[in-house]
């Protein structure tokens, strides 16, 4: 699968001449048909509020959404369920899992549901995020969410180190490691209540994955490894670097968050969906792009997809009636509201905090690592494994990525 790096301008341009999609009128069911949609998010976050709308559309089919941990718990328990004969009818899919979702867990093609209803789906999103839910010509999903790794810099403690607030959107590598030793011997030692890191890169497959393409590597090339080339151990390198430099206090993702809003790290590399939070947070955060290695940058995007699972046709087909809402206009407003990027035909205005994300949108991205074959679930770990050895100084980049080249390649190949 090829992607087609997706720009502002295409994402927002292009919004007439389309209407929402319809949702048709309650159907001759035996009964109200339950669809459970197993998802990352409870009751408190807008999906929530995504499937409460549909549901007060009294439309035959009630949807019921299940918090079900992150996407790789999602996927293990949806293994599990498979295997005992109970698939979920619907999941939230990590993009990265799109292979494993179609050649493992089966998950349906829309077009083979109901192709005049998955036409009208798949319509109402930007032709070039369609291929991102299409596996080995098979349309298993709605794009749901789009995102990108942004940088954060928390602007209390910045003013409290007495450095320029005249932060440029385009910063780099270099100048972010600059700024991190001021912070650290200013705020560092205990010199401030609330200060732990200077920074955090988020050590996950994600931002290593950023510092590698902006280094000039990839992790995969199709369904090849290819992350054991010079470039890439140039990116691990920088990637790992501040952690040497005692500039970063390694945590994992929702640690980092809970510490992040806790007004805890000064410069943090995330999600640029984490911009609902952060806006509503007690200190003021500014964003900015994603460091840029050595006066480059291609950025990686990252999000998921919705996928019906169901084997019953009644139960795929009742899939297919929530999925019109949540393509429409009305669905899709609501959901804005968490802060990913529309890459929906429908003008929807973006939120504050989305600058940076928007302003790589604008460069383009690239699809993140989709870890092809069966065993692509364990590609994944694989890689995260390699990346902690990394950060952690246990090996040099460039033995880790021979090693993670090799265990790759046998796993996937």
């Amino acid at each position: 699968m090829t992607f087609t790096a997706l720009t502002r301008r295409q994402a927002l341009a292009g919004m007439t001449g389309l209407t929402a999609a319809t949702i048709l009128p309650r159907r001759a069911l035996a009964a109200d048909v339950t669809v459970t949609v197993s998802s990352p998010w409870g009751a408190d976050r807008p999906f929530q509020q995504v499937v409460d709308a549909f549901n007060a559309k009294g439309t035959g089919v009630q949807v019921v959404n299940r918090m079900d941990g992150n996407y790789q718990e999602m996927a293990t328990k949806a293994l599990a369920s498979i295997a005992s004969g109970r698939p979920p009818e619907m999941m939230i899919t990590g993009w990265k899992f799109g292979y494993f979702a179609e050649r493992t867990l089966g998950a349906r093609d829309f077009n083979e549901i109901d192709e005049t209803r998955a036409r009208s789906i798949i319509g109402q999103f930007k032709p070039q995020v369609h291929e991102l839910v299409t596996f080995d010509g098979k349309l298993i999903g709605l794009p749901w969410a789009m995102s990108t790794p942004v940088t954060w810099i928390n602007m209390d403690l910045w003013r409290e180190a007495g450095l320029d607030e005249a932060i440029p959107m385009d910063v780099s590598h270099d100048w972010i490691m600059e700024q991190a030793r001021v912070i650290e011997d200013r705020l560092g030692g205990g010199n401030h209540p609330t200060y732990r890191s200077a920074m955090d890169l988020s050590n996950n497959e994600w931002t290593s994955q950023a510092y590698i393409q902006n280094a000039g590597g990839y992790i995969l090339q199709g369904d090849r490894v290819t992350c054991d080339s010079p470039e890439a151990a140039a990116g691990m390198e920088a990637f790992a670097a501040p952690v040497q430099a005692g500039l970063w206090k390694n945590l994992d993702y929702r640690a980092q968050a809970q510490a992040q809003i806790g007004g805890a790290i000064a410069i943090v590399t995330t999600s640029s969906a984490r911009s609902e939070a952060l806006a509503n947070s007690e200190f003021e955060f500014k964003d900015v792009m994603f460091p840029s290695l050595n006066g480059n940058r291609n950025m990686n995007s990252g999000g998921n997809f919705l996928a019906i699972y169901a084997r019953d046709q009644e139960l795929a087909q009742a899939s297919m009636a929530f999925l019109e809402f949540c393509a429409s206009k009305e669905g899709q407003e609501i959901w804005s509201k968490v802060g990913y990027l529309n890459t929906s035909v429908h003008d929807i205005a973006p939120l504050p905090l989305q600058d940076a994300a928007y302003a790589q949108l604008a460069q383009g991205l690239t699809a993140e690592t989709i870890w092809p074959g069966e065993r692509g679930l364990e590609g994944q770990d694989v890689w995260r494994q390699w990346v902690a050895r990394m950060v952690e100084g246990e090996t040099s980049p460039v033995v880790a990525l021979s090693r993670a080249q090799a265990e790759l390649q046998q796993l996937i190949g």
